[in-house]
């Protein structure tokens, strides 16, 4: 019995997690308004949660306490619900989202490869999401390694490292995937722990160094967005509802946005950090700027 309840236990933060992060997907005011003519629309989203929502709480509710079966169910309902929202995401992407300038966005991912060299500027407010999408793959990785360690045993390095390429489309499958361990690491690593060229990456993700570079070029990006000016963001704004590369990429951008409370939280509660209570909530709201800000704050290995 008390090895069932410990697997239930288990199970239980498992599909609280999921329905977490589904549930911050699914929020009506979530989406800026300015984007609401074009970007996906969130009803489909809503109701696929909605009803994973009911599921849990019917377990919950209706459920004997401590059954097996019911945590299993639940697990798998957070799972499906997540590798369907990864569905409709790259569905929308690819057959849904405006693909009007085909041409336009292969000059475009050209120029940010330095693949072409003409003198011509692109978009301000553009270029500096697309320089913001560079970001947010080392914050999630900062924030996933080693504090995700799974269960099941799935590695999170192979999801991250896709994220470099295709950002949230790699990360939501370790997502679902993703189940709480039954022995959490213990964080802040010492110092012990991140010596070897094994746990060179783990070094390299606890340095104060990468967490203020991370947040120097969150400020530099957004500083530079917001002040491109009025015909910038108008142009912006066209480019949104013609552009499939623009579009996917403000969708990517929205969708890390919305991932990325869960996972400060997690490692927040693993570092037993202070402010998780007070200054916690407000990072998450802000977008980028949070998530680095909570880096640089979060207890680092030797109390650095």
């Amino acid at each position: 019995m008390g090895a069932r309840c410990q697997a239930q236990a288990g199970r239980q933060p498992c599909l609280a997690a999921r329905l977490s992060l589904l549930s911050r997907l699914a929020r009506p005011g979530f989406l800026p308004s300015a984007f609401t003519p074009v970007l996906p629309s969130q009803s489909s989203i809503g109701v696929g949660v909605s009803t994973i929502c009911s599921a849990k709480n019917g377990d919950k509710e209706s459920a004997p306490a401590n059954t097996e079966g019911n945590g299993s169910s639940g697990g798998i309902v957070g799972s499906v619900g997540l590798f369907l929202l990864w569905g409709a995401l790259a569905g929308y992407a690819f057959l849904l989202a405006p693909n009007q300038t085909p041409l336009r966005d292969q000059y475009f991912l050209e120029k940010f490869l330095n693949l072409t060299s003409d003198g011509v500027a692109l978009n301000a407010v553009f270029t500096q999401l697309f320089y913001i999408m560079g970001v947010w793959p080392l914050v999630y990785t900062a924030l996933l390694v080693p504090a995700a360690k799974s269960r099941n045993g799935v590695p999170a390095w192979p999801f991250f490292t896709l994220s470099y390429a295709v950002g949230a489309f790699g990360l939501l499958p370790f997502m679902a995937l993703w189940q709480p361990p039954e022995s959490p690491p213990v964080l802040p690593p010492s110092e012990e722990d991140l010596q070897g060229p094994g746990n060179l990456l783990a070094r390299g993700m606890e340095s104060p160094v990468l967490a203020w570079l991370l947040l120097g070029g969150a400020v530099l990006c957004l500083g530079q967005a917001a002040t491109a000016g009025a015909a910038a963001w108008e142009e912006y704004s066209n480019l949104l509802q013609e552009s499939r590369f623009v579009h996917v990429t403000t969708v990517d951008f929205l969708t890390l946005t919305t991932l990325a409370p869960f996972w400060m939280d997690n490692d927040a509660t693993l570092r037993k950090w202070e402010g998780k209570d007070k200054l916690l909530p407000i990072l998450s709201l802000i977008p980028v700027l949070g998530p680095c800000i909570y880096l640089v704050l979060r207890p680092k290995a030797g109390g650095k």
